[in-house]
C-alpha cells in the first residue's frame, strides 16, 4: 500500500480536509509529536488526524525528521500527549534512540509511544515492546486513517488517564507535604498564614500563578463576632469579614459539605468544639484542572490542626496561669508583688532572643523564668520579711530555698517545670564559682540559670523591699557592669548594657501598682 492509500477510507472514497491544524499556540489541544524522515508521512499523518477530536479536545502537531530535532521538541514540550515515531531514519535504529531519550534520559512515562515502521523485521516487535517501553507497534502499510485514527485516540485516552493519575498522586503528596508544614506551626498567626499559602499553591498547582493573583483569608467566627487569623492579597479586613458574612455563606452552613466552590472561589466552613472556621480564596483567574476532593482533605486537616493548635493554646496558658498562681503564693508570703515573677520572664525572654536560643527555648525560659523563688515557700516568714540583714544562721536557711525548689519541680516530666528545677537550683550560681548550693561556675551553669540570674537581680535592685529602697537606674547599671565575669556572665552583661532602654520600659510597663494576673 503506497502513502497516497493511507488517505482513502475502508469504502475506498477520498477523503479530504480543507485545513491542517499546525497552531503552536492554542491551549486545549492534545500534542502530538510525528517523528519521521519522510515529509509525506508528515502531510498525510496530519490529513488524517486532522479533525479527530477526544473529550473536546483537538490536536495540535510536532514535526521532527531526525533524532536531534525530536530531542528539541521533547525538551521543549513536557505535555506531549503521543508521539508517532519511525524506527529507520538517518541510522536503522534512529527511533529506539528516540525512545531510550524519552523513557531513561528525561524519565517520562506518560507519553504514549506509537512505533510506526516501513521495515518490520528489522528489529522484533516484542523485543522493542519490552526494552523501550513502547505503547504499541505497527507497520505503515497497516495504518488506514481509521486505524491510525482508532490507535492514537486510544493512545490519547490512556495518556489522559494515566496523567489523570500523576496529577492525583503528586497533589496528594502536595496536601502531604502542606499538611506536614502547618502542622509544625506552634504560632496561630503563622499557621493561619502558612494556611492560606499551601492551599493557594494548592489551587494553583499546574499554573504557577503568583500569590499576588488571589485574594482571602482565614477567620474564626463566634456568636458575638468574627476573628480574622490571616489575609492573603489586597483584601482589607472589613472587606473579608463581610465577604464571610453574605447569604451564599449562611446557606452553606447549612449543607451537609464543608467544601463549597465556584470557578474562582472556594470557602471552607468547619464547626469543631463549637467554633466556626471559615476559610475563604477567591481567584482573579478560574481555578482550571482542580482536584476538588485534594482540597477539601487538606482543608479538614487544617480544620483538625487548627484545633488541636487551640488545645495547645488552652494548655499552655493553663500551665501559665498555674505557675503564676504557685509563683504568687510563694512571693506573698515574703511580701513581694506577682508582678516581679512576671518582669523577671519577660527580662530573662529578653536576653534569650538575643542571645540567639531558638524559639521554643526561648517560650520555655519565659514560662519557667517565675519559678525561680518557688522554694521560698518553705523558708519562715520572719527570715522572708526580716527589715534587716540576715545572720549566718538565718541566711544558711535562705539558701536552702535554692534546693527546696529544685526538689519541688525535678520530679515532672513537663518541659516547663524541668527547666524550672534548673533555674530554681542555679539562679544564685555566679559565674566566679562562689555562688550558692554548689558552686558553679562558667558555662557549667545552665544558660537559664545564668540569665534569670541576672534578671533576678536587676528587678530586685529596681524594687522596693521589706530590707530595701529601690535603687536608682544609674546605681544599677554601675553595679551589673562592676560584677560582670563575678557574679553575671560577661555576654549576658553585654546584652544588657545594649539593651537597657527595654529592660526599664518592662520594669516601668509591669509595675508594683498593677494587679497579679493581667494576660501575658
Amino acid at each position: 500500500m503506497s502513502e497516497q492509500d493511507m488517505l482513502f477510507d475502508e469504502s475506498g472514497n477520498l477523503s479530504q480536509s480543507s485545513q491542517i491544524n499546525t497552531c503552536k499556540d492554542e491551549p486545549s489541544r492534545w500534542k502530538i509529536l510525528i517523528v519521521d524522515d519522510e515529509d509525506g508521512m508528515h502531510t498525510i499523518t496530519k490529513l488524517a488526524l486532522n479533525r479527530t477530536q477526544f473529550d473536546g479536545k483537538g490536536l495540535i502537531f510536532f514535526s521532527a525528521y531526525n533524532v536531534a530535532q525530536a530531542k528539541e521538541i521533547l525538551s521543549s514540550e513536557n505535555d506531549i500527549a503521543v508521539v508517532l515515531l519511525d524506527v529507520v531514519m538517518e541510522t536503522e535504529e534512529a527511533g529506539l534512540e528516540v525512545a531510550e531519550y524519552i523513557r531513561d534520559v528525561q524519565g517520562n512515562h506518560l507519553v504514549r509511544i506509537i512505533l510506526r515502521t516501513g521495515q518490520p523485521g528489522t528489529v522484533p516487535e516484542k523485543d522493542i515492546i519490552e526494552q523501550y517501553d513502547i505503547n504499541d507497534y505497527r507497520e505503515k502499510t497497516e495504518l488506514t486513517k481509521r486505524k491510525l485514527h482508532s490507535t492514537v485516540y486510544t493512545a490519547i485516552r490512556s495518556y489522559r488517564d494515566i496523567s489523570a493519575l500523576e496529577n492525583h498522586k503528586l497533589g496528594l503528596e502536595k496536601v502531604i507535604g502542606a499538611t506536614a508544614n502547618i502542622l509544625k506551626h506552634k504560632s496561630m498567626d503563622s499557621f493561619a498564614q502558612d494556611v492560606l499559602e499551601q492551599v493557594s499553591s494548592l489551587l494553583y498547582m499546574k499554573d504557577g500563578t503568583m500569590l499576588s493573583e488571589i485574594e482571602g483569608g482565614l477567620a474564626e467566627k463566634n456568636i458575638d463576632d468574627i476573628h480574622v487569623l490571616a489575609q492573603i492579597g489586597d483584601i482589607s479586613t472589613q472587606a473579608f469579614k463581610a465577604s464571610i458574612s453574605q447569604e451564599n455563606f449562611n446557606v452553606a452552613r447549612d449543607s451537609d459539605q464543608a467544601l463549597h466552590y465556584q470557578e474562582d472561589n472556594i470557602y471552607h466552613i468547619s464547626n469543631i468544639n463549637g467554633v466556626e472556621t471559615i476559610l475563604n480564596i477567591t481567584g482573579k483567574h478560574q481555578f482550571k484542572n482542580v482536584d476538588m476532593n485534594l482540597i477539601a482533605m487538606f482543608c479538614n486537616n487544617m480544620a483538625i490542626a487548627l484545633d488541636n493548635l487551640r488545645l495547645n493554646d488552652s494548655l499552655r496558658n493553663t500551665q501559665k496561669e498555674i505557675v503564676y498562681a504557685i509563683c504568687g503564693l510563694a512571693e506573698s508570703r515574703s511580701k513581694e508583688t506577682g508582678n516581679h515573677v512576671r518582669r523577671v520572664a519577660y527580662y530573662s525572654r529578653l536576653m534569650a532572643e538575643e542571645l540567639g536560643l531558638s524559639p521554643a527555648q526561648c517560650e520555655e525560659i519565659f514560662y519557667a523564668a517565675p519559678l525561680h523563688d518557688i522554694g521560698k515557700i518553705s523558708i519562715p516568714d520572719y527570715i522572708l520579711n526580716k527589715p534587716g540583714k540576715l545572720n549566718d544562721e538565718e541566711r544558711t536557711l535562705m539558701k536552702k530555698h535554692t534546693t527546696v525548689g529544685e526538689n519541688c519541680l525535678k520530679g515532672s516530666h513537663q518541659p516547663v517545670m524541668q527547666a524550672g528545677a534548673i533555674i530554681a537550683s542555679q539562679h544564685h550560681e555566679c559565674w566566679n564559682g562562689l555562688g550558692y548550693p554548689r558552686g558553679l561556675s562558667g558555662t557549667d551553669i545552665h544558660i537559664y540559670g545564668r540569665i534569670v540570674a541576672l534578671a533576678d537581680v536587676f528587678d530586685a535592685l529596681a524594687s522596693r523591699r521589706c530590707y530595701k529602697e529601690p535603687w536608682g537606674e544609674k546605681e544599677i547599671v554601675t553595679y551589673i557592669h562592676k560584677h560582670s565575669g563575678e557574679t553575671f556572665d560577661p555576654q549576658l552583661v553585654d546584652i544588657f548594657e545594649r539593651r537597657q532602654a527595654d529592660f526599664f520600659r518592662i520594669l516601668q510597663e509591669y509595675d508594683d501598682s498593677q494587679s497579679y494576673m493581667p494576660t501575658v
